[in-house]
C-alpha cells in the first residue's frame, strides 16, 4: 500500500512537470488567493490584539466626552452635519474638573505645520493638541528624563518621533519650534509609546501638545474642543463620574443632547468595526482569487484526463481499481494546491512584513496562520480535483484504447 501511494505521488509530480505552463496557471490563482488571505488574517489578528489592548486600557476608569450626537447606522443628513460640529466649550472642560475622585482634560485638535530651523513638518504629518497639564495623567503619557509637561505659561511638548524629525534627536529640550509664526520652547518630550495609535485617536509619537490658551490664540481666538477625557481614581468610580458629567453638561447645554459620553469598549468600537469591514472585503476578494485558482486546477485536470486516456485505460487493464485512479488524480490536485499554498503563504509573509513598517501594530505571523492558509489551499485543490478524478475513473478502458 505504501508503495502504491508513492507511485501515485511520483506519477502526479511527473504529470505536473510535463505540463509546467498549465500547472503554473493553476498554481498562480491559488497563490494570489492564499497570499491575500495570509495577509488579511495576519493583519486582522494583529489589529484585533492591538484594539483589545486599547480597550483594556480604556476600561481602566476612563470616559470620553465627544462633541455631537453619538454615531448610529441610521443618521439623517442633518444628524451627520451635527456630528462634525464641535459643541464642547472651555466652560464644559473647566466644570468637569470638579467631578469628585476624577481628573479631566480637554483635547482641542488642529492641523498645523511645525518649523525648527530649516526643517518643516507639514500639517498632514503631525497633529497639534491643545490641552491642560492634567492630560499627562489622564492619558498616561510618559515623559523623557528632565522633561516637563505644559503649563499655562506656555511651552510645547513633542512626541518622540516628532522630536527626531524636527531636531534629529530625542533630546530636544530648550529648542524653539515655530507654529504659525509663534515661537514655542520645547519643555518636554514624550517617551516612545509601544502602541502609537492611542485609544484617544491620537498618535502621540507624532503629536505636539501646547496649552489650550496657546492653541486658541493660534486658531484666531477660536476654541474648538473635540473631546474631553475623564479618568477616575479607580475603575469602579467611572459610572458615578459619568452621571456627574452628564448632569454638568446637561445644565451647560440647556438640555440639548449635542454631546455624547462613551466608556470601555465603545471608545475603540469604531476602529474595530472599520477593521472588520476592511478584512471582510479583502478576504472576499482573496476568496474569489482562490476560487478562480481552484477552477483553474479543475480545468487543467480535465485536460490531463482527456490527454491521458490511454494511460488510464492501460492502468485499468493491468489491475488498477477505480479508487486507484481517483486517488492518483486527487493527489495531483492536492500537490498543485499545496504548491500554490506554500508560495502564496511566502508571498503573503513578505507583503505583511513590508506593511508592518507602516502600521501602529505588529501583524501576527505564527504556525496557525501557516497551517490554516496552506491547509485551505490543499482542501481547495482536492475539492476541485474530485470531478476530474471521478471522470477519469469512470472512463471505459476499452473505449479509451480504441482512440
Amino acid at each position: 500500500m505504501r508503495f502504491l501511494w508513492k507511485n501515485h505521488f511520483d506519477n502526479a509530480v511527473t504529470s505536473l512537470q510535463a505540463n509546467k505552463g498549465r500547472a503554473a496557471m493553476a498554481i498562480i490563482g491559488v497563490t494570489i488567493g492564499v497570499a491575500g488571505i495570509t495577509t488579511v488574517v495576519s493583519l486582522t489578528r494583529g489589529s484585533t490584539i492591538f484594539l483589545d489592548n486599547q480597550a483594556v486600557r480604556a476600561k481602566d476608569g476612563v470616559a470620553v466626552v465627544r462633541s455631537g450626537l453619538k454615531p448610529t447606522t441610521d443618521l439623517s443628513l442633518s444628524d451627520n452635519q451635527q456630528l462634525i460640529t464641535n459643541t464642547l466649550t472651555k466652560k464644559d472642560a473647566d466644570d468637569l474638573t470638579h467631578i469628585p475622585h476624577a481628573g479631566s482634560a480637554p483635547m482641542a485638535l488642529m492641523r498645523s505645520k511645525l518649523t525648527a530651523g530649516k526643517t518643516t513638518i507639514e500639517s498632514d504629518k503631525t497633529m497639534l493638541v491643545g490641552s491642560t497639564p492634567a492630560l499627562q495623567t489622564v492619558a498616561e503619557l510618559p515623559l523623557r528624563k528632565d522633561s516637563q509637561f505644559i503649563d499655562e505659561g506656555g511651552g510645547i511638548v513633542l512626541g518622540n518621533q516628532l522630536s527626531i524629525d524636527l531636531f534629529g534627536t530625542e533630546e530636544s529640550l530648550g529648542n524653539i519650534v515655530h507654529v504659525r509664526g509663534k515661537p514655542l520652547t520645547v519643555v518636554g518630550v514624550i517617551r516612545p509609546i509601544d502602541q502609537a495609535s492611542h485609544y484617544l485617536g491620537v498618535n502621540f509619537d507624532n503629536t505636539a501638545i501646547v496649552p489650550l490658551s496657546v492653541l486658541t490664540s493660534l486658531n484666531y481666538n477660536n476654541t474648538q474642543i473635540q473631546q474631553i477625557v475623564i479618568k477616575t481614581d479607580t475603575p469602579e468610580q467611572i459610572k458615578e463620574a459619568v452621571v456627574s458629567a452628564n448632569k454638568i453638561l446637561n445644565d451647560n447645554h440647556r438640555g440639548d443632547n449635542d454631546y455624547h459620553i462613551i466608556t470601555g469598549e465603545e471608545i475603540v468600537a469604531p476602529n474595530k468595526q472599520l477593521v472588520r469591514m476592511l478584512s471582510t472585503v479583502i478576504t472576499a476578494i482573496s476568496g474569489v482569487a482562490l476560487l478562480i485558482g481552484g477552477i483553474g486546477i479543475m480545468s487543467i485536470m480535465l485536460v490531463n484526463v482527456a490527454e491521458r486516456r490511454h494511460e488510464i485505460a492501460i492502468r485499468r487493464a493491468v489491475g488498477a481499481t477505480r479508487g486507484d485512479i481517483v486517488n492518483q488524480f486527487l493527489i495531483e490536485a492536492a500537490i498543485a494546491g499545496l504548491t500554490g499554498g506554500v508560495i502564496g503563504y511566502l508571498v503573503g509573509l513578505v507583503a505583511t512584513y513590508v506593511m508592518s513598517f507602516y502600521l501602529p501594530f505588529a501583524p501576527v505571523l505564527d504556525w496557525q496562520v501557516a497551517a490554516w492558509t496552506i491547509g485551505l489551499s490543499v482542501v481547495v485543490g482536492i475539492f476541485f480535483g474530485i470531478h476530474p478524478a471521478l471522470r477519469a475513473a469512470d472512463r471505459d478502458p476499452i473505449d479509451s484504447l480504441r482512440y
